[in-house]
């Protein structure tokens, strides 16, 4: 499998007892990791023991120390070479299990580098027999916005899958090139269609009303060219839409929130693992449900415990 990771970062998560903005907070714990959704997703794979590679922009000034961090957790970089900067993303982890991210942009590239990359996944993918491909996170600042539509256009000539779970104008632009599924939040997804800015970490909205939005909010990015369309709603569950526009609900598993951040990346990670047994798509969406529960668990977003999720998938979903 091959994740598709543009923008990578540096992640520098710290834990406090509570956070309030304008205030002084002192940290009980901090760990700097290699950061990035595409990251947390080849982390689920690892964890669930699928062999993926990781496809993304490498920044010149310091790349060589994330490679470092990548290669000390076994993950292998495929890089595409950039001037600036690997950007960083603070996470704060309050005791309540709240979380605050600060996301840098990232370096400025362009067209030139967008070509770079495609060739690079290009290369990757000749001679692999129907590859799965994701495509995951935001892309830097200057990267063409259809640069997802571009990698789920260059996986289907090599008669592959493409998952795209992205937010903003790079999911907007995906859409029209048909990926097999998108994967957004709820708010990511209402902010294609109805032009929301605010992306919550997490929120107890009504169950009810959450699923309602959520299933519209699948249709809606169907009909603009999405296959499928899978809308993740924290942790009351999933709704989803497959290929002829049926409607479907996952419930979420009742677990122990540690960390909420990378949940949906190691749901992409469980559905991936999910598609790769061809045991169809509700079988790989109860799977992804059950990754995301044990993900939650871990202190440290991708992490998850494939025992778990054999035992969360046993006992079925609890919401």
């Amino acid at each position: 499998m091959l994740v598709v990771n543009p923008n990578l970062a540096f992640d520098r998560t710290l834990w406090v007892d509570a956070f309030e903005a304008g205030t002084v907070s002192r940290p009980t714990r901090v760990a700097v990791t290699a950061g990035g959704k595409g990251v947390n997703v080849v982390r689920t794979l690892r964890d669930l023991a699928v062999p993926a590679r990781l496809v993304g922009l490498l920044p010149a000034s310091d790349g060589a120390e994330l490679i470092r961090l990548l290669e000390a957790e076994g993950v292998t970089l495929l890089p595409v070479p950039v001037e600036g900067s690997v950007r960083v993303a603070t996470i704060v982890v309050e005791a309540s299990g709240r979380a605050t991210v600060l996301n840098e942009p990232g370096p400025v590239v362009g067209a030139d580098e967008q070509r770079a990359l495609l060739d690079t996944l290009d290369e990757a993918l000749t001679g692999v027999s129907r590859p799965l491909v994701a495509c995951s996170g935001s892309l830097p600042p200057g990267l063409p916005a259809d640069t997802y539509g571009r990698v789920a256009e260059l996986v289907h000539a090599h008669d592959g899958m493409v998952v795209v779970d992205a937010a903003r104008d790079a999911l907007a632009a995906a859409l029209p090139f048909g990926p097999d599924v998108v994967t957004p939040n709820l708010a990511e997804a209402q902010g294609v269609l109805e032009g929301r800015s605010v992306e919550l970490s997490h929120h107890d909205a009504d169950l009810e009303a959450e699923r309602a939005a959520a299933l519209r909010a699948a249709h809606g990015l169907q009909e603009r060219g999405a296959v499928r369309a899978i809308v993740t709603v924290g942790s009351h569950g999933v709704a989803w839409v497959d290929a002829d526009g049926g409607e479907h609900w996952t419930a979420a598993h009742e677990v122990r929130q540690v960390n909420p951040i990378g949940a949906g990346d190691s749901f992409v990670g469980g559905l991936l693992r999910g598609l790769a047994d061809e045991a169809g798509w509700e079988h790989a969406v109860r799977h992804a449900a059950a990754v995301a529960g044990a993900a939650v668990e871990n202190p440290v977003a991708g992490y998850v415990d494939a025992a778990r999720v054999a035992e969360l998938l046993g006992a079925g979903a609890l919401r």
